[in-house]
């Protein structure tokens, strides 16, 4: 690999991916609204905004044509009981855990053809089992497994993979982030690790595809 696209590079596990990239000389291509502290070509974008996303794509077309792989990390979690769901937040998560992964892939689908590249869809355990009080979040994340199974179909006969990597809990903000509280995560798997798992998957031989993954927390 030479270049790599990852979403959500400025923290979490997209960070851990990007930094562990890099120190295998491999060039980044970092899309997130802010700047990660590492030496990655940064496109400054909010995956909420459709308009965004267009102009991250037409920046990677013009200026970075060919990478070897899309890795789609960026994620926000919602926890809400059923009881208390709104739209507006529904929406919010579906738009960056689903919908701007679907535009980029579209968007980029040309490029990822001819180079091709493989597709990583970093999805949660979630996507395969019900938890209490994430039917949102949930429900996102197993709409990304059936997006990753269509576009598995539509590049079947290509070099191009479509991966989905579904860690369970992991060390993150996540949680902050979405309650405003700290959590307990001294159980939970050091990110490191979950980037290192991924990239081992990336130099596989192209022969070789990892449709689903699902590493969970001992």
């Amino acid at each position: 690999m030479k270049r790599v696209i990852v979403t959500g590079a400025s923290d979490g596990l997209g960070f851990e991916i990007s930094k562990q990239l890099l120190a295998k000389g491999i060039e980044v291509i970092g899309i997130s609204r802010q700047k990660p502290e590492l030496k990655v070509e940064h496109i400054a974008t909010d995956l909420t905004k459709e308009a965004e996303i267009e102009a991250a794509v037409e920046k990677i077309k013009k200026d970075f044509p060919k990478f070897d792989a899309l890795i789609n990390c960026a994620g926000v979690l919602n926890i809400q009981p059923i009881e208390e769901l709104k739209l507006d937040e529904i929406e919010a998560t579906f738009k960056v855990n689903v919908f701007a992964p679907m535009k980029l892939v579209s968007g980029l689908i040309k490029q990822i053809k001819a180079n091709g590249s493989d597709i990583v869809n970093v999805g949660s355990s979630v996507g395969f089992k019900a938890y209490k009080n994430q039917g949102a979040y949930g429900a996102s994340k197993w709409a990304l497994r059936g997006f990753s199974e269509n576009a598995r179909l539509e590049l079947s006969g290509t070099k191009c993979r479509v991966i989905g990597f579904n860690p369970g809990g992991f060390k993150s903000k996540l949680f902050e982030k979405a309650t405003g509280k700290k959590a307990e995560l001294s159980s939970y798997m050091e990110p490191s690790y979950l980037a290192e798992l991924l990239i081992k998957i990336l130099e596989l031989p192209k022969d070789m595809e990892v449709s689903d993954i699902i590493i969970s927390r001992k």
